[in-house]
């Protein structure tokens, strides 16, 4: 059973079950019902909050349906959707929106979602805190998928069901002890798994609306018993799973359901019920169109079959699950059937096509299980070879008895012919590794160099360019002081003279009206030395902190036709001044392209700092751009300062934009560094 459990595992590990197996005419239907029902409420909050589930809903089918559904949610709000519980709700179902196709913008949504919900009024805390479970739940599945399943354990152990029972939400809780449990299981740990499936179990049974969540439980659990060699628990889940499945026969959960069950019977030596569930199994899956958990299926029965030695009916499996796992990414899937196509073989001593299922294996095998390969094939060569000969010898001996001396001697020459082709073969392969593993580490060695010196130049790179940035900076500091100070007072001092002197002429002469023009050019030429002053070293910047700064730009770049909105949330005030002027000329440089090329009459602009992540999100509605275009990234419209500026803080910049569609600028910056 042990091996059939970790075959079992791999594959379930890449099966996907699509719950919604829905054709877009019903997806069509049944969102047009959803609208339809909010349409009647009366009330604009829940009006909104419908609005906001029906984005959730087209999240994963349609991101421009579920994104616009947003907007009219935010619309129908008014001044509401400004309050920290109703941008909380926007940044978490536009998270859900990016969540596949832009991770990095959707982990920065949630964390942004995350600060805004711990701020809501106490009428909406419970709503706030449920979203806060779902949040670190997405949260924790992004984490997964980047291969950091502790992790994901930690958040739901830690984050999740500590808000589900602050809630007191059974269902919520029992459903999130069920994920711990998948995660443990996936990670091995089968008996802390079976403790969360007992714990979810006794959550969620006898609720009426948890029918699909206790059939998913149980049919898991009943999986995770057979890992633990736990018949009896085993059959208890799996008669659990099977009264539900009366209750809920369309169930995308059905084959799996059907597959576990087989792996059961077969355990129990009863081939009939096994292969009866398999089937079943089996009609279902190609019934929901579902090719992956049809070849799962196909593959348990196999491994059912090869622990009860029908060796030719499991080769015949393995040849039918063939097809799937060729036209399947995963090379992982392949190797595996491969490997066991050649074992089988060898039950059925048919070594040649063992040779060539190996030989296939060995091409897909990584460098960690080459080795192990070549071995089995040179022992699979020898086996035949040796057969080959074992067989042409007894044909001479029952041809001929007179010729067993002959015989005896011919096989003395095989055995000593036989050992010294396994000595020379040893001592080859041996000579033959270690030469192999010198060159890889030679080449690896290499390698390593040649990223070093990569990193070095880059690192050099980024240290003149800090370098010269900061003398521009402390250039433009003393011009700024120079202008001011200097140049300024002396405009200044003449324009009082000048104003004196015009205060003691006739004020009916002509001459006191140029001298007022000249007194009132000056006027202008003071406010203009003074905007550039501002603007090559701001003083709000230097003496009253990031936020006011970057507030104070936005509102000196605001136009009558282009309305600027600025948000913060977790500035600090004491970050490094480099820091400091890197954001602000950033800032301004996003803040110069949307007014110069955007054509845009709103921008957005939210600055948020959440565990040493500074983020900077700047959105408008223009006519937006071809961030692909390799003229643009390189010349126009100061994208390649940017990123000069991003890098040197070791940032990340996303760019979301298409013609016609706008623009959104996304960059997570390191605080230290």
């Amino acid at each position: 059973m042990n091996k059939i459990a970790v075959c079992i595992a791999v594959l379930y590990g890449l099966t996907i079950i699509n719950s919604f197996a829905q054709t877009k005419n019903e997806l069509q239907q049944h969102s047009d019902s959803l609208y339809q029902q909010l349409l009647q409420l009366k009330d604009q909050e829940h009006k909104a909050k419908a609005l906001y589930n029906l984005s959730f809903f087209w999240s994963d089918f349609d991101t421009v349906k579920a994104l616009r559904y947003i907007g009219e949610a935010e619309q129908l709000l008014g001044a509401k959707s400004k309050s920290s519980y109703y941008r909380g709700l926007s940044s978490f179902y536009r998270a859900a929106v990016y969540f596949d196709t832009a991770p990095l913008k959707a982990k920065q949504l949630y964390l942004q979602a995350e600060v805004q919900l711990k701020q809501t009024d106490k009428n909406n805390e419970p709503d706030a805190q449920r979203h806060l479970a779902r949040l670190w739940g997405s949260y924790g599945a992004l984490l997964q998928r980047d291969g950091k399943s502790d992790e994901y354990v930690n958040i739901l152990l830690n984050k999740v069901i500590p808000l589900a029972k602050h809630l007191k939400d059974s269902t919520l809780l029992g459903n999130n002890y069920q994920n711990v449990a998948m995660a443990l299981m996936n990670l091995k740990a089968f008996n802390k798994a079976q403790q969360h499936y007992e714990n979810a179990w006794n959550l969620l049974k006898g609720r009426k609306d948890a029918d699909e969540q206790l059939f998913t439980l149980s049919v898991n659990a009943a999986r995770n018993a057979l890992f633990r060699k736990d018949d009896l628990k085993s059959k208890i889940f799996l008669d659990k799973a099977d009264v539900l499945a009366q209750r809920i026969p369309n169930s995308a959960y059905i084959p799996i359901y059907h597959s576990v069950a087989g792996s059961y019977w077969a355990v129990q030596k009863n081939m009939s019920k096994a292969n009866r569930h398999f089937e079943q199994g089996l009609h279902t899956a190609k019934k929901q169109h579902n090719d992956d958990m049809a070849a799962t299926i196909i593959y348990d029965q196999f491994s059912a079959l090869q622990s009860a030695r029908q060796y030719q009916a499991a080769m015949n499996k393995l040849l039918t699950v063939l097809p799937y796992v060729q036209t399947n990414k995963s090379l992982r899937n392949k190797q595996m059937v491969y490997y066991n196509l050649a074992n089988t073989a060898v039950k059925l001593g048919q070594y040649q096509k063992a040779i060539n299922w190996y030989e296939a294996h060995k091409k897909l095998s990584d460098t960690l299980f080459l080795d192990k390969g070549e071995e089995r094939i040179i022992e699979l060569e020898k086996i035949y070879q040796t057969t080959e000969k074992e067989k042409e010898l007894l044909r001479i001996k029952t041809e001929n008895q007179q010729h067993q001396l002959s015989l005896h001697k011919t096989r003395l020459w095989v055995g000593i012919l036989v050992l010294a082709i396994l000595v020379l073969s040893s001592l080859s392969f041996t000579w033959y590794s270690a030469l192999n593993n010198k060159k890889k580490l030679a080449k690896q060695e290499e390698m390593f160099l040649k990223e070093e010196m990569k990193n070095r130049r880059q690192q050099e790179k980024l240290n003149l360019y800090n370098a010269m940035l900061q003398g521009q900076e402390r250039e433009r500091n003393r011009i700024a002081r120079d202008l001011h100070d200097g140049l300024g007072g002396m405009l200044a001092s003449t324009k009082l003279k000048l104003s004196a002197v015009a205060a003691n002429i006739n004020p009916k002469r002509e001459t006191t009206i140029d001298l007022n023009i000249i007194i009132s050019q000056l006027d202008h030429s003071v406010d203009e030395l003074r905007r550039i002053a501002r603007n090559m070293m701001p003083e709000s910047l230097l003496y009253m902190g990031l936020e006011a700064a970057l507030r104070d730009l936005c509102n000196a770049m605001s136009q009558t036709d282009l309305q600027i909105d600025f948000q913060a949330s977790n500035l600090r005030e004491d970050y490094p001044q480099a820091f400091l002027i890197a954001v602000y000329r950033i800032l301004q440089e996003l803040l110069t392209n949307a007014v110069k090329h955007s054509g845009a009459s709103q921008v957005w602009v939210q600055c948020t700092e959440v565990e040493d992540k500074f983020h900077i999100n700047v959105e408008d509605n223009g006519k937006g751009f071809d961030p692909k275009n390799e003229l643009l990234s390189k010349e126009g419209i100061g994208i390649s300062n940017i990123r000069n500026r991003v890098d040197i803080l070791n940032g990340q910049l996303e760019i979301d934009a298409a013609i016609g569609n706008g623009a959104s600028f996304h960059i997570q910056l390191n605080v230290n560094g």
